[in-house]
């Protein structure tokens, strides 16, 4: 604090007086009162970090008192399924599946639904038909080579002028005559030895695809043959253009997919058409054209004994196509699939998936994966897998370390908060709180199976079998002490935690987060009442502090009054005196 005075006669230095008398009064005033303040609210932020961790605690048990039996939340019902052979079934389980083994066998898998053409939709090439015209647009002009004897020969081809004709001619005059070349009825393609003698075709140096296009193949022979039927069908080029290789001419309208509608258009494509369907997870299906076969396909993408329905309004495309026929299904075009067929500990199981959930099979919270057939024909095969049911206890486990770690949290922070230099020391009704906890985990069940103790089952203040209750005050939890604990009573250890053995609330961890529940009341709870008596001081602390201040401020403004007085009147004695020494 820095005070200056005006008009001073006396030329002494007031100000650095006022400044260390208010200073004085400030630390005999305010300091104590300051110091008090902080002392509570350090005792606040202790309290509060105190039921942080309490609140901590409370989660890791309702971690165990707040389950719902066979729920998601149940950390009890939880298990893990094995398979004696991964190759042909696999399982997974869901909360409530009983612990023991299930004994399956596998008589058939279910597949999907297949609709193919039931008749070609594309014309057969022809010898009017251009090159260009063949292959989707794949093909590629340029030279073509075969041997007749080992003789080679060659010829260029025109992809978009050249006819099958046409190639065929050159095919002679190349070879005057060795080698003759025909369009053959069921759209096959096929090049001769005139003399009978041995026929080759391609060459690395050749530029053009035409072997590859007419699915030719570079075999020795007296004959080379296409071999598939070749259409001049163009995926790629309107459904509804006369001219695009199909039989007949589409016409526009909409068609129906398991219900799913699509429009024919005179823009649509079979290609675009099928990336259509097949990005139309509604439809059901997945749809490719094969040109090898020249059939539509489209296959299932549920399994089971189910039609594919197929609708058409307007349009033929389905008819054209070979699925439909007067207003019905073709006949052949579909090849239903089929269910799959299982034994199951002895009973027989029918279903549409190899995907058996419990709502088919009987068996709640297991869900089964067939793979394969399990008919036992060969070394790798079996005539039955064996799934294992056991407990999962990963849950469990981490739950519990979890518990251990907040209990040790809470019970080091009240110790260290009550110490003789904590901010909380001495605090009876928190030590209290404290030992309670700990009597609680050291505790017992009675008429509770093998275990009544939680040191019993490795949740011990040291190695397993030490009580809780020992000099020791770290909480630690043997994971393989518990595991021999489930494994010769996992009910009683259950009950011990939670449940107690009538399955009424009265497990340790029960009786335990009732304590925390009532210290952590928002209404009357320990912490609430602490926390509103704190809150409190700490407002009546800063009432105090701003009297004081003001207080302060009316002392300093006092001797401030009192010097300037003073040095007035020292002035005034000044001036009196010079002029006496003047006089």
């Amino acid at each position: 604090m820095s005070i200056q005075f005006t008009g001073l006669g006396s030329g002494l230095d007031y100000a650095s007086w006022v400044e260390q008398l208010v200073a004085a009064k400030k630390a005999s005033l305010v300091t104590p009162l300051e110091s008090k303040k902080t002392d509570l609210e350090n005792q606040s932020s202790a309290l509060d970090t105190i039921k942080n961790s309490y609140t901590e605690l409370q989660k890791a048990l309702k971690n165990f008192t707040s389950v719902i039996s066979n729920t998601s939340n149940d950390i009890w019902s939880k298990t893990n399924v094995t398979s004696s052979n991964d190759a042909f079934v696999t399982a997974t389980s869901s909360n409530g599946l009983a612990v023991g083994s299930i004994n399956i066998s596998v008589q058939q898998l279910a597949t999907s639904t297949v609709a193919k053409s039931a008749q070609n939709p594309a014309k057969l090439i022809s010898d009017d038909t251009k090159f260009s015209e063949i292959g989707n647009n794949q093909a590629k002009g340029g030279t073509f080579s075969f041997y007749v004897d080992n003789k080679r020969y060659e010829i260029e081809i025109d992809a978009n002028n050249d006819t099958l004709a046409d190639i065929s001619q050159k095919i002679s005059d190349a070879s005057n005559g060795e080698a003759t070349a025909k369009v053959n009825p069921d759209g096959t393609f096929e090049i001769n030895a005139t003399s009978g003698g041995n026929i080759s075709i391609g060459a690395l140096s050749d530029t053009s695809n035409f072997a590859n296009i007419m699915k030719l193949t570079g075999s020795s022979g007296s004959s080379v043959k296409s071999a598939y039927t070749l259409t001049s069908f163009l995926t790629n080029k309107p459904l509804t253009d006369a001219n695009n290789g199909l039989n007949s001419a589409i016409s526009e309208g909409t068609i129906k997919i398991n219900g799913v509608e699509f429009e024919i258009n005179n823009k649509t494509t079979l290609q675009g058409l099928i990336n259509e369907i097949n990005a139309t997870e509604e439809a059901k299906v997945s749809a490719k054209y094969d040109t090898l076969t020249n059939q539509l396909v489209l296959t299932s993408k549920e399994t089971g004994e189910f039609n594919i329905s197929l609708e058409q309004e307007g349009t033929n495309f389905f008819d054209v196509f070979g699925l439909t026929k007067d207003g019905a299904l073709a006949d052949g075009s579909q090849t239903l699939g089929q269910n799959a067929e299982l034994t199951i500990n002895g009973n027989k199981i029918i279903s549409t998936s190899n995907t058996i959930t419990g709502e088919t099979s009987g068996i709640n919270g297991l869900t089964i994966n067939a793979k394969k057939v399990t008919d036992g024909t060969d070394k790798d095969s079996t005539n039955e897998v064996t799934l294992n049911v056991e407990s999962d206890l990963t849950d469990v486990k981490k739950a519990i370390n979890e518990f251990v770690t907040a209990y040790n949290k809470v019970t080091d922070q009240i110790s260290e908060a009550t110490s003789a230099d904590g901010y909380l020391k001495m605090d009876i009704t928190l030590r209290g709180m404290q030992t309670e906890l700990r009597n609680m985990l050291s505790s017992r069940v009675e008429d509770n199976g093998a275990f009544n103790a939680l040191s019993q089952i490795g949740i011990s203040t040291g190695k397993a079998g030490l009580d809780v209750s020992n000099t020791a005050t770290t909480l630690v939890f043997d994971e393989e002490a518990f595991d021999k604990a489930w494994a010769q009573d996992s009910e009683s250890v259950k009950n011990l935690i939670s449940g107690g053995s009538t399955g009424d609330k009265n497990g340790i961890f029960d009786q335990m987060v009732t304590k925390v529940n009532q210290a952590l009341d928002t209404v009357s709870g320990t912490f609430k009442s602490k926390s509103d008596s704190l809150s409190r001081m700490i407002s009546t602390q800063e009432d105090r502090i701003t009297r004081a201040y003001e207080s302060l401020d009316s002392y300093e403004s006092q001797l401030t009054k009192q010097f300037q007085y003073m040095d007035q009147m020292i002035a005034k004695l000044q001036q009196q005196y010079s002029g006496f020494l003047s006089g």
